[in-house]
C-alpha cells in the first residue's frame, strides 16, 4: 500500500504555538513516516520550518504578508480597511495552496490555525479534495466575535470536509455554532511519551539558586491575560503574606500585543513583596526538565480553555496541577484522582488546594500516579496518530460519495 499523501499548512512564522508543536510532534510520530507522505506548507525561516528541517519533512513555501498575518481576531476589532487588505491577502494565499495542490496531488490537506482552514479550505474545495480543519481554538464568545465566529461556522459548513477539535468542548463549540456534527472527529491532543520523562536534576531549580526543600511553584504559558498571570500573582503575595515557604516562577513570553502586559507583570514582581520571591523566566527548550523543576504547576487561566496541554505534560513528568476547571480541562482532569480542579479565577481555591499538595506527601504521590496513567491511557501520541488514521481512512471511503 502506498503511503497516503497529505499536505499540511500552517502559516505562522514567528512563534512556535501549541498548534505548531502539535504538527511537529505528530510529524515524528515513528509509523508516520511508513504511513505518510507528508509536505508542509510553512513559511520559510520561521520556527515550525527550522523544527521541520532538522527532522527532515519536506516543506515548502507558503504565508501570508503583514495584512493577514499580524490580523489577530482573538478578541478584537478591525478598520474595514484592514478586513479588506486581509481578504485580498487570504485570497492570494489560497491561489499559492491551489498551485501547491496541483503540483503536488495530495489526498488531504491538514490545516492547524483558523486563517489557514479559510484559505485551504477554499483551494481544496476547488481542486476537489478533502480539508481537515485541526481545530485548536475555542470558538466561543470568550474568544470570538460573533462576527468570526458566523464568518468559521459558514466557511466550516461550506468547505470543510472534517473537523478535528481538540476537546469536547471544542466539538460542543462547534456544533452549538451549527456546524454538522457528522463532520466532527474530536481528537484529543496527546504527546510522546518518551520524551516527558521526570528529570531528576530539576535545573531550573539550581538556575533560580533554590535551597534544596523549598517549594516552587510555577505557571507556564503564553503571558496574556487571559492566561491568568495576575491571577498567579496575587496568590504569589498571598501565599507569602501567610508565611509560608516558597518561591514562584512564571514560565512564557508574550506575543505581539501583549508585550505591554508582560512589561506590567516584571514590574509588579520588581516591587515588594513579590521582589525575590517571583521570577520570571523565558519558555524551556526543555518542557519535561522546567516542568519536573516545579513542585506545583497553578493552570490559573481566567477563560475557558482550548485544552490544556501543559497539564498533560506535567502529569506525563510527576509534578501535581492545580487546573482551573472549564473547557478541555474537564476532559483531562478529574478532580481529587489525577489532579485537582478549582473554579475560574478562585484565588483561595488555589490557596487552599496549594497548601495540600505541599503539607500532604502521600496524598500527592497518589494523585501524581494516577496522572501518569490516565497521560499513558488517554493522551499518547500513538493514539493521536491512531485517530488522524482512521479519519483519513474515513476520507478516503466515502469522501468521492460525499461531493
Amino acid at each position: 500500500m502506498s503511503p497516503r499523501r497529505i499536505l499540511i499548512a500552517d502559516h505562522v512564522s514567528k512563534v512556535l504555538g501549541g498548534a505548531e508543536v502539535n504538527v511537529v510532534e505528530l510529524l515524528g510520530h515513528p509509523e508516520l513516516a511508513l504511513r505518510w507522505q507528508v509536505t508542509v506548507a510553512c513559511a520559510p525561516g520561521s520556527p515550525l520550518d527550522s523544527a521541520l528541517a532538522a527532522m527532515g519533512v519536506d516543506r515548502v513555501p507558503y504565508g501570508f504578508a503583514p495584512a493577514l498575518n499580524e490580523l489577530r481576531v482573538v478578541g478584537r476589532s478591525f478598520s474595514p480597511w484592514a478586513k479588506v487588505k486581509g481578504l485580498l491577502e487570504l485570497q492570494r494565499a489560497t491561489g499559492t495552496l491551489r498551485e501547491l495542490i496541483s503540483r503536488l496531488k495530495p489526498e488531504a490537506v491538514l490545516t492547524p490555525t483558523n486563517k489557514d482552514h479559510f484559505a485551504a479550505g477554499a483551494a481544496a474545495a476547488r481542486s476537489g479534495i478533502p480539508s481537515v480543519w485541526w481545530v485548536n481554538d475555542l470558538l466561543t464568545p470568550e474568544f470570538f466575535g460573533w462576527p468570526i465566529r458566523r464568518a468559521f461556522s459558514h466557511k466550516a459548513r461550506r468547505l470543510a470536509s472534517r473537523l478535528a477539535p481538540v476537546s469536547q468542548a471544542g466539538a460542543d463549540a462547534l456544533v452549538r455554532l451549527g456546524v454538522p456534527r457528522q463532520r466532527i472527529r474530536t481528537i484529543l491532543n496527546g504527546i510522546p511519551l518518551d520524551r516527558y520523562v521526570r528529570d531528576a536534576k530539576r535545573p531550573l531549580r539550581a538556575q533560580l539558586d533554590l535551597a534544596p526543600r523549598e517549594p516552587l511553584i510555577g505557571v507556564v504559558g503564553r503571558i496574556t491575560p487571559w492566561k491568568g498571570q495576575e491571577l498567579f500573582l496575587q496568590i504569589a503575595e498571598q501565599w507569602i503574606a501567610s508565611g509560608r515557604a516558597g518561591r514562584f516562577v512564571i514560565i512564557g513570553r508574550a506575543f505581539n500585543e501583549d508585550a505591554p502586559f508582560e512589561q506590567q507583570l516584571r514590574s509588579r514582581v520588581a516591587q515588594a513583596p513579590l521582589h525575590g520571591r517571583v521570577s520570571m523566566v523565558p519558555f524551556q527548550s526543555d518542557i519535561a526538565a522546567a516542568l519536573s523543576s516545579l513542585d506545583v504547576l497553578l493552570h490559573t487561566s481566567l477563560k475557558p480553555e482550548p485544552f490544556g496541554r501543559v497539564l498533560i505534560e506535567s502529569m506525563a513528568v510527576g509534578t501535581p496541577v492545580v487546573a482551573a476547571g472549564a473547557g478541555g480541562v474537564t476532559a483531562i482532569l478529574t478532580s481529587d484522582i489525577d489532579g485537582l480542579v478549582v473554579p475560574l479565577g478562585d484565588a483561595g481555591a488555589y490557596l487552599n488546594s496549594l497548601r495540600r499538595l505541599l503539607d500532604d506527601a502521600p496524598g500527592t504521590r497518589l494523585l501524581t500516579e494516577a496522572a501518569r496513567e490516565t497521560v499513558q491511557e488517554r493522551f499518547s501520541l500513538d493514539r493521536v496518530f491512531g485517530d488522524f488514521e482512521r479519519l483519513f481512512k474515513e476520507l478516503a471511503q466515502t469522501e468521492g460519495v460525499r461531493r
